[in-house]
């Protein structure tokens, strides 16, 4: 691995929002025009949002996204109408897997291409940064291009996922977001964890008007190994002054205003995979003894 790189890892330097509720965060993304952070967090825009993408969609004569057969397996007895409805009611709902041969193709891709820092500036593989000598500093580094491989294109049009996805938005999602990262259990503060956007404190995510998120464990995933955690409908269910300030909060107030019994930590083998209206609070748990790889997929 080359020096610049070795530069790069050790003089990460950024700054993220103040965790702390600030009404500020969001004037200051109003008068930047990015009024979806602002209107993305109310429930009856989103639905209003739904019901306009679909006449259009209707007026237009859209036509659904090419489909491929599922990867999906073992959804239990449920129909995707029963599904949706529990998202719904939960905010999450994470009785389905992927397939074996496809995790095994992911996680053999993800070692070998080509990753790159939050500051994207670097470049190199997970084993070349495993051997990078000295003390490692990374928080986590993303996939490059990762519909470049094959099982991950054919998931973004995965039958199942888009007819999921589609009932739950209430229109075809024409777009879909697509991220696969490692998450490293390196010996590093909070705060260095949040100056690299790593998601340790709880929030909520306003990622445009509307959103449908699915979430894949390709690793092994415990809450030492960087376990996701939401607060049961909570998408739902926040007080008026949570809309209006930063999406994210000090675990205090979660405490504060949630049950115990709602917190909700999905743990699981490699190829567990879970659907998540993620205007839910949630968040990810640090990695303590094993490196966790992850894929993401927002339908919008």
């Amino acid at each position: 691995m080359d020096s610049k790189m070795k530069n790069n890892l050790q003089t990460l330097a950024y700054t993220s929002d103040n965790p702390r509720l600030d009404y500020r965060v969001v004037f200051r993304k109003i008068r930047q025009g990015n009024l979806s952070y602002f209107l993305g967090r109310f429930r009856l825009f989103r639905l209003l949002y739904s019901r306009y993408k679909s006449f259009e969609q209707l007026l237009w004569k859209t036509e659904p996204l090419q489909k491929f057969k599922s990867q999906i397996i073992n959804r239990s007895s449920f129909s995707v109408q029963e599904i949706v409805e529990f998202v719904d009611q939960n905010s999450y709902y994470d009785q389905i897997e992927l397939t074996e041969s496809s995790v095994n193709s992911i996680f053999e891709a993800a070692k070998e291409r080509k990753l790159t820092s939050s500051q994207g500036n670097s470049s190199f593989t997970y084993d070349e940064y495993l051997k990078l000598e000295g003390e490692h500093r990374l928080a986590m580094a993303k996939v490059i291009n990762p519909l470049e491989i094959d099982e991950i294109y054919r998931l973004r049009y995965d039958e199942f996922l888009l007819d999921v996805s589609e009932k739950y938005l209430g229109y075809y999602p024409e777009k879909c977001d697509v991220n696969l990262w490692w998450s490293f259990a390196d010996n590093l503060s909070a705060e260095d964890r949040r100056n690299q956007f790593q998601t340790i404190d709880y929030h909520y995510d306003i990622h445009g008007f509307n959103f449908f998120y699915v979430s894949f464990y390709l690793t092994d995933t415990d809450n030492r190994s960087g376990a996701h955690v939401l607060v049961k409908g909570s998408h739902k269910n926040k007080k008026i002054s949570m809309l209006f300030r930063s999406a994210r909060v000090p675990e205090t107030m979660i405490q504060e205003n949630y049950s115990e019994k709602d917190i909700i930590e999905i743990q699981g083998k490699a190829g567990t995979c879970f659907l998540e209206d993620a205007a839910c609070f949630h968040k990810a748990l640090v990695p303590i003894e094993r490196d966790r790889l992850f894929l993401q997929l927002r339908y919008f």
